[in-house]
């Protein structure tokens, strides 16, 4: 069994356990469509193939953590080169995020610009609908900084929009959002702050609340009250962790809480005996990469 450096733990027999790279880079390849997109949930037995962009996204990056090339990657670029509109255009944010990261990933260009329809989104995403959650508006607001990184595009709204939306999403008791802070959607919160130029103490309010999280039995919980983790409260745990310098108390049950989080397809679930699927198989990945990193500092 491989494994991803130091996300090692000791088995009942003595024997070491980690992550199984070999494994996880079957399950992701396993995922490819025909058309060269990817799906979570592709069953070739019963004719779905049916590829998306996050799980597209999610597959490519998962492949770079691993040190693994891309099948086909000009197969994949004409995929996701065909889920943009005549005008430079998506059909949500969700998917031109996903696809203009994912043609990034593989050295590619959108095949057109999408600077404009980046500018018509960012206008409707700054008027929220209060019905929505605070979390989803926050990750597409992160996405949306992301995108204007990624293209350089100047999106000066971006900053204005997210002031206002950490100051409505805080949960008085700490972290974001309301009406219950998560670990998960603090570390999406306080990406958001850095990637808008923030400096209002966004990144100690979500280092705090990390430590906070911190346990000996899952090294990270889900939330300051919560009695259970996940893959993505590990994920933001050690973002938040190494974002600040510090050093984790209990990356050791951290690990062993990933090693956990694996199936036996190779994947990684949101939960404990969750199914997997491609977002958390590049959560789970990438957590371990991070763990690496703060274990090596």
């Amino acid at each position: 069994m491989a494994t991803i450096g130091s996300v090692d733990t000791v088995g009942r027999a003595g024997r070491p356990v980690g992550i199984d790279r070999e494994s996880a880079g079957r399950y992701v390849l396993g995922r490819r469509t025909p058309e060269g997109g990817f799906s979570f949930y592709r069953t070739p037995s019963w004719g779905i193939e049916e590829p998306n962009a996050p799980d597209t996204l999610a597959a490519l990056e998962s492949l770079r953590l691993l040190a693994l090339e891309a099948p086909a990657p000009r197969e994949t670029v004409g995929w996701l080169r065909s889920l943009q509109e005549g005008d430079g255009s998506f059909a949500t944010l969700t998917i031109g995020w996903a696809v203009l990261r994912a043609l990034d990933v593989l050295g590619a260009a959108p095949r057109r610009p999408a600077e404009r329809w980046l500018g018509e989104t960012i206008g409707r995403v700054a008027r929220p609908d209060v019905d929505r959650s605070w979390r989803g508006a926050l990750t597409d607001a992160l996405r949306l900084a992301e995108l204007g990184e990624l293209t350089g595009t100047a999106v000066p709204a971006v900053g204005a929009f997210a002031a206002r939306l950490l100051d409505d999403a805080a949960d008085p008791a700490g972290g974001w959002a309301r009406p219950g802070a998560d670990l998960e959607t603090v570390a999406v919160a306080a990406h958001l702050a850095r990637l808008a130029g923030l400096d209002r103490g966004e990144q100690e309010t979500a280092a705090r609340y990390a430590r906070a999280c911190e346990d000996p039995g899952f090294g990270f919980r889900l939330s300051v009250s919560a009695a259970a983790t996940s893959v993505g409260a590990l994920r933001g745990g050690l973002a938040l962790l190494r974002a600040a310098g510090l050093d984790g108390r209990h990356l050791d049950a951290a690990g062993r809480q990933l090693v956990m989080l694996q199936g036996l397809d190779g994947g990684f679930a949101a939960r404990h005996r969750g199914l997997s699927n491609l977002q958390d198989t590049w959560r789970g990945l990438d957590a371990a990469r991070l763990l690496d990193e703060l274990q090596e500092a």
